[in-house]
């Protein structure tokens, strides 16, 4: 078996083929891209596709074939594509529409075009070491600038200086996702030592310390809690249960003494008491808060789906005049819509259920567990660990936020997916992997 050492790295890329260099110089700006640059991440994204059909060809001429847990998973994100389309179609829009508002969706297709690509192990490390790499710089920086008072505590540099936005909606499910891939490296690798403990440090101290993300602070909390459950059987016996215990600890001790961490959740509550204390009126007339914002769109979007066919919803095309009757039920005035995202509730079950009806929603959620079936046969135990982590950490967040509608999210959501699965195994835990 040849296996792929980090000293033979280079020498495997000169003897790749030339649409393979290609994947890995767009792979490694896109890796980077996904988190700063929307246009360069389109761009990027766009280049690999362009090769992709040679991907799946040699994949073909070396009599590669899939699983069938994975050929079960890709079928399922076809199926829900199609339904997408349907539901658009069933509520009586033209073929070009409705094609048009699959494009949505398109993350989710992509993954299905560029599954032989990532099948390539070099590739799926290369996307896997540089994502890391990206997302520990960044929150390194930004904890540094933060802590010298270059930028506001709670503020991004990325916004500041790189002026691009999405970094901060990321910042939970990037920062915690990989938190917990390098707890799991620690784990099963105790000789990386310090290499796998500093940037895990650095990571929680940017989360506590210089982000206002409050979906970050709830995402670690229950992944831990996760995380601890799957690795039951070390962290329960000798040396690890103190470890845990410290760590455990040494959150709350962070956290109680982290002045955006108390302000943030402190707003929360308030604005929750504050959206149970008005009345419907005021509260569709009221200036809102980000949470209490949130359960209003929880309380419209409920409405709309009330008043749609339960398994084929409304398709989303329809959604936003659907979402503003519902809205103007409530007693919601013209100067008060600009309020409303009208093609997101922030809560991508209720997305899912409006527009693609009770089928759409367990296609949607039955991709997620095929996800963690794959992954689950990987012999890589981070590759398959960091998988149900990340997939459990993206579930939960689309409780009050997106993932696969918004575009910056779908794009890191369809690379997790691709590094974790399409590869036989990663190999990042010390154990020997094949190069294809």
């Amino acid at each position: 078996m040849t296996t792929l050492s980090h000293d033979s790295y280079w020498q495997q890329c000169r003897v790749q083929p030339f649409y393979m260099k290609w994947a890995l110089l767009t792979v490694v700006v896109f890796s980077f891209a996904v988190f700063n640059y929307i246009a360069l991440t389109n761009v990027s994204m766009l280049l690999m596709l362009m090769v992709a059909p040679f991907a799946w060809w040699a994949h073909h001429t070396r009599g590669q074939t899939l699983e069938p847990r994975e050929v079960t998973f890709l079928w399922l994100i076809v199926v829900f594509c199609v339904w997408d389309v349907s539901t658009n179609l069933l509520a009586g829009h033209g073929w070009r529409s409705a094609l048009k508002a699959l494009l949505e969706m398109r993350t989710f297709g992509f993954v299905v075009l560029l599954w032989a690509l990532f099948s390539q192990v070099l590739l799926a490390r290369t996307a896997f070491y540089v994502i890391l790499t990206t997302v520990s710089m960044m929150m390194a920086v930004n904890l540094v600038l933060t802590l010298s008072g270059v930028i506001p505590q709670g503020k991004y540099f990325s916004n500041e200086f790189l002026h691009t936005s999405h970094m901060s909606h990321m910042y939970g499910q990037a920062l915690v996702g990989f938190f917990f891939v390098l707890a799991q490296m620690w784990l099963v690798r105790p000789s990386l030592s310090w290499r796998v403990l500093v940037p895990m440090v650095l990571l929680v101290l940017s989360l506590f310390l210089a982000s206002e993300r409050r979906t970050g602070y709830v995402l670690l909390v229950a992944g831990f809690g996760v995380w601890g459950g799957l690795n039951a059987k070390r962290l329960f016996v000798g040396k690890y249960r103190w470890w845990l215990v410290l760590a455990v600890l040494a959150g709350v001790v962070l956290a109680a003494n982290s002045n955006v961490v108390q302000s943030r959740m402190a707003l929360a509550v308030t604005e929750f008491n504050q959206y149970f204390a008005m009345t419907p009126q005021e509260r569709a007339t009221s200036v809102l808060g980000s949470v209490s914002i949130r359960m209003q769109y929880v309380a419209t979007i409920w409405e709309a789906i009330r008043q749609s066919n339960w398994w084929v919803g409304v398709g989303s095309i329809d959604l936003p005049p659907t979402y503003q009757v519902a809205a103007k039920q409530f007693g919601v005035s013209p100067q008060a819509w600009n309020w409303y995202n009208w093609n997101n509730p922030h809560n991508e079950y209720l997305y899912m259920l409006a527009t693609k009806g009770v089928v759409g929603l367990v296609l949607y959620l039955a991709i997620f567990a095929q996800a963690c079936c794959v992954a689950w046969r990987k012999t890589d135990e981070v590759q398959r660990v960091g998988l149900v982590m990340f997939v459990f950490l993206f579930l939960l967040s689309i409780t009050t936020n997106s993932m696969m509608i918004d575009m910056e999210e779908g794009h890191f959501t369809l690379l997790i997916l691709l590094v974790f699965l399409a590869p036989h195994s990663l190999g990042v835990d010390g154990s020997k992997t094949e190069t294809t």
